[in-house]
């Protein structure tokens, strides 16, 4: 029996974790031997001391066989990668993040296996968001064996990875060729920068590569969106929902003032704030620019108006003044009607 190499996308030392996932969703449906030949694998990935099938089997006193099927059984689940030499021995394990996506796993394709009932290839996406991913078939990869390009690909592969690809493997190297046309100096600069980073699963470089194909086929109505959000990068699924409805409602210029107002407003969730602005706008009939200028000068002035009633209802009643001027004094004397002509002539007569 051949040594066999395990390593985990993570692992922290010290401390067995099982997930939450496995023992909600898979822990009913596996056997005894199944069971037992995981928590192995979990258990001794930090120890780092060599192993092979049969010190597995003397373990849990069990054959071979058992182990063998029970990996197998794993790696249908996607929970694991299973590594082969050309004997057919196996020689590495990996064991792979147990989450969600995992919950409800797609059908593995092993290289030299046919899909039954099915010799077509099948792309599937479960959501608008989510790239369609082939499903390679044996023939396929007897096919693309003959090209000198996914030659290339595989030797780049291995070379970074310093081993045999596995079936999964070779899907996931096949998915960023055919699904998503990357060349090979692509994926050199992919598997590059991920190593750097210290990513060397290959769920992690698909991960990598997914996000750089979104960057590279993101559409300029979109960047400028993020842009005026304040945003940078590739958005999220869900902020790509949010942008995809907004631009199947409105106009691209109506979007970019919006977001603009949402970005100077808030520094929280700036894409729900730009919603609650729209969804306003969309209330009150504002289809365009022009008519959104409208209303907020309506509003400004309704504003301008109500802040002049408030002042006018503050202010003190004016008071009337204590010195009143000559001319007022005389108009407010009661004066008399007098005959002069007559008072004269009485007093000369005196």
């Amino acid at each position: 029996m051949s040594i066999i190499k395990l390593y985990a996308e993570e692992c922290d030392p010290g401390v067995t974790l099982i997930s939450n996932v496995f023992i909600d969703y898979m822990l009913k449906d596996a056997n005894d031997a199944q069971l037992k030949v995981y928590l192995y694998l979990i258990r001794h990935i930090t120890n780092h001391k060599p192993f092979d099938i049969s010190n597995i089997a003397d373990e849990f006193n069990h054959t071979e066989k058992d182990v063998i099927r029970s990996l197998k059984y794993w790696e249908q689940k996607q929970v694991l990668s299973l590594e082969f030499d050309a004997a057919g021995t196996v020689t590495g394990i990996e064991l792979h993040k147990v989450d969600e996506d995992l919950v409800n796993p797609r059908n593995n394709v092993h290289m030299f296996s046919v899909l039954p009932g099915n010799d077509a290839n099948t792309a599937t996406s479960s959501s608008e968001n989510e790239l369609p991913e082939t499903k390679f078939t044996a023939s396929d990869f007897v096919e693309m064996s003959k090209d000198s390009t996914w030659a290339s690909i595989k030797n780049i592969a291995e070379t970074y990875l310093e081993r045999t690809l596995s079936a999964t493997d070779l899907q996931t190297l096949a998915h960023l060729y055919k699904d998503l046309t990357f060349s090979t100096s692509d994926i050199d600069k992919i598997f590059d920068e991920c190593l750097t980073e210290g990513k060397k699963s290959m769920r992690s470089i698909k991960k990598a590569a997914e996000a750089k194909y979104f960057e590279r086929n993101i559409s300029p109505s979109v960047t400028a969106i993020m842009n005026a959000l304040g945003k940078k990068g590739v958005p999220t699924s869900d902020e790509l929902s949010f942008i995809n409805t907004w631009l199947s409602d409105m106009n691209l210029e109506l979007i970019l003032e919006g977001c603009k107002k949402a970005s100077m407003a808030t520094t929280g969730n700036r894409i729900k704030y730009a919603s609650g602005i729209f969804s306003n706008w969309k209330s009150k009939g504002i289809t365009t620019v022009e008519e959104m200028a409208r209303e907020e000068e309506k509003f400004r002035q309704s504003k301008e108006v109500a802040k002049k009633q408030a002042i006018a209802c503050k202010a003190p009643a004016r008071s009337v003044s204590s010195t009143a001027t000559a001319t007022d004094m005389y108009r407010q004397y009661k004066h008399g009607n007098y005959d002069f002509d007559a008072l004269e002539r009485e007093l000369k007569t005196k």
